[in-house]
């Protein structure tokens, strides 16, 4: 265990590689599985014969991650220049050549078995279109001691920018209440996200204050190239 940590915050995470890759075609609850045929016949197609460079493939690629990577556009500043200055290389030899597979060093990753050893509290988040698909959260939710799930209404994989005010109140939440159980030497106990209301009196106005200037400064940096703060376009 580390010294000194109280909780986990995981925003889109992954315990598997390969049942990642597996929800994303699920017919019920994937994201790519819920793509025409002839696209998804196409993806595949290209895939196998790992045609990613190609005109197609990457046209493809970049319509698809506005669907479920990031659904705000323009793309905010912030993104844009994160992915910019991002080292593809490293990107590559780690998760593939593609975020819709994962081909890289970590095609085997597997640390699902080891999840009950968290013995913090954790907050597991993503999106209603994220590339992490609710089967992946799931089972994570599942193996945690002592974790709650949100999902977000209108995100992508980037829930911090799409849905960013209940982002910021959720995180708020959560680390407030994991801030009073530790003062009042009380337990903590979870919330199920999908029935619960957020609880004003269960965070602490040193929360609050937190969340105001996250929303600040991500106001500040993620404007919209051409917006003035607050102006963005989003595709619901």
């Amino acid at each position: 265990s580390l010294r000194g940590l109280a909780s986990l915050v995981l925003a889109g995470p992954l315990s598997d590689s390969q049942s990642y890759i597996r929800a994303q075609w699920d017919k019920d609850e994937g994201n790519l599985g819920s793509l025409p045929p002839f696209v998804q016949g196409r993806i595949q197609q290209l895939e196998a014969a790992q045609r990613y460079n190609s005109t197609e493939y990457e046209a493809i690629n970049a319509v698809l991650t506005t669907f479920f990577t990031l659904r705000t556009a323009p793309a905010p500043d912030c993104f844009v220049q994160s992915n910019a200055n991002m080292n593809r290389d490293i990107y590559v030899a780690m998760q593939g050549a593609s975020e819709f597979t994962m081909s890289g060093v970590l095609g085997d990753f597997n640390v699902t078995g080891r999840l009950h050893e968290i013995k913090v509290p954790v907050l597991l988040t993503s999106g209603r279109f994220d590339t992490m698909r609710p089967s992946v959260l799931r089972r994570m939710h599942q193996e945690l001691q002592n974790s709650e799930w949100k999902m977000f209404p209108h995100s992508g994989h980037v829930s911090m920018i799409d849905d960013a005010d209940e982002t910021l109140r959720v995180v708020a939440d959560f680390l407030g209440r994991v801030h009073m159980a530790h003062v009042t030497a009380v337990q903590f106990v979870s919330k199920d996200w999908d029935k619960a209301e957020f609880l004003g009196s269960a965070t602490s106005s040193s929360w609050l204050i937190l969340s105001l200037l996250l929303g600040v400064l991500l106001g500040r940096s993620c404007s919209a190239p051409g917006k003035s703060q607050g102006e963005y376009l989003r595709l619901e």
